[in-house]
C-alpha cells in the first residue's frame, strides 16, 4: 500500500499531493519551462561602416598583435543607441580588459574616421569634425 505522502499525478497533467496538504489548501504546482532567448542576430552593417572596418583591422595587422588574450574588442556605428551621434563612417571600438579581482574590468573607448586615424574620447572626435567644417560647434 501507498502511504499518504506521496505525490500523485492527476489526469490534467497537474500534481496533487497528500490529503493532509489538501486539508491545508495548499496545491502543488508544476514548473514549466521558460522559453529560451533567441541567439544574437548580426545586424547589417553599413558599406562605409564596413570599409573603415577593414582600414582599422589592416592597420592592427601592420603593428603586430599587442593586447593579451583575455581583451575583448567590439566594434560600433551610427546605428548602434549608444554611438547614434557619429557620422555615417565612423565605427566606436570599445575594448573590455578584465584585472585581476572577480568580474571587474574597464572598457576602452576609441573612435576611428573612415581613414583609420584613432581618437581617444568623443570630445577629439568632435574637435576634429569642427575643425573639418563638418559640423560647427557652438561654445
Amino acid at each position: 500500500m501507498a502511504s499518504s505522502n506521496t505525490v500523485m499525478k492527476a489526469e490534467n497533467g497537474q500534481s496533487s499531493s497528500s490529503s493532509s496538504s489538501k486539508k491545508r489548501g495548499r496545491q502543488a504546482t508544476t514548473i514549466l519551462a521558460l522559453p529560451q532567448s533567441r541567439p544574437h542576430q548580426l545586424k547589417e552593417r553599413s558599406p562605409l561602416t564596413l570599409a573603415t572596418l577593414q582600414v582599422v583591422r589592416e592597420r592592427a595587422e601592420k603593428r603586430g598583435k599587442r593586447t593579451s588574450l583575455a581583451v575583448s574588442v567590439r566594434h560600433f556605428d551610427n546605428t548602434d543607441i549608444n554611438y547614434d551621434w557619429l557620422l555615417p563612417g565612423w565605427v566606436a571600438e570599445e575594448r573590455y580588459v578584465p584585472s585581476g579581482r572577480k568580474g571587474l574590468g574597464r572598457i576602452y573607448k576609441y573612435y576611428y574616421d573612415p581613414t583609420g586615424h584613432m581618437y581617444y574620447s568623443k570630445r577629439e572626435v568632435l574637435f576634429a569634425w569642427s575643425k573639418m567644417n563638418i559640423i560647427c560647434l557652438d561654445p
